[in-house]
């Protein structure tokens, strides 16, 4: 019940669901691992095994060029401040502890692919150059709705 509770709360504040259900975050993690290629599992090995693999679904010669393309700079990667919030408030906070503390620990932001809390230190089969996303911004054309907190439903509005 304290599931749905966090769930639909995330929800109205534009949360992605997967930052509020563990249960949730991680069945799309699995999925990410068994049709991408998420991992490696602990990546600071030197993993080269997994690598050569990442390098050979991409059709590269060199693995260092693989290793390169991680979570933290994939464009779907977000770790824009309203996305930590989100991922700090399905942590949860114990007393005398701060979500912040995991977050920064293991590098979290959220894949807006595969839609799970990843660790920038990792990569998949889905990477694309160009991020992190820093900030969340509308369209071209669009701007924020003050007041409304962006990446919600109806956060950006026609100029």
């Amino acid at each position: 019940m304290r599931d749905l509770i966090n769930l639909m709360d995330a929800m109205e504040k534009g949360c992605p669901p997967a930052t509020q259900s563990i249960d949730l975050n991680l069945k799309n993690r699995k999925k990410a691992i068994d049709e991408y290629m998420y991992g490696p599992l602990d990546p600071n090995e030197p993993n080269e095994e997994y690598w050569q693999q990442i390098a050979d679904e991409w059709n590269m010669d060199d693995i260092e060029q693989a290793k390169s393309a991680r979570c933290g700079n994939c464009a779907a990667f977000d770790i824009s401040e309203d996305m930590q919030d989100c991922i700090a408030k399905g942590i949860g906070s114990e007393a005398g502890s701060d979500p912040m503390d995991t977050i920064d620990a293991g590098e979290l932001g959220y894949c807006k692919f595969l839609k799970f809390k990843c660790a920038s230190k990792r990569t998949c089969s889905a990477w694309v150059e160009g991020g992190p996303i820093t900030e969340l911004k509308c369209w071209p054309g669009y701007e924020r709705v003050p007041g409304v907190k962006a990446g919600a439903i109806g956060s950006c509005r026609k100029k």
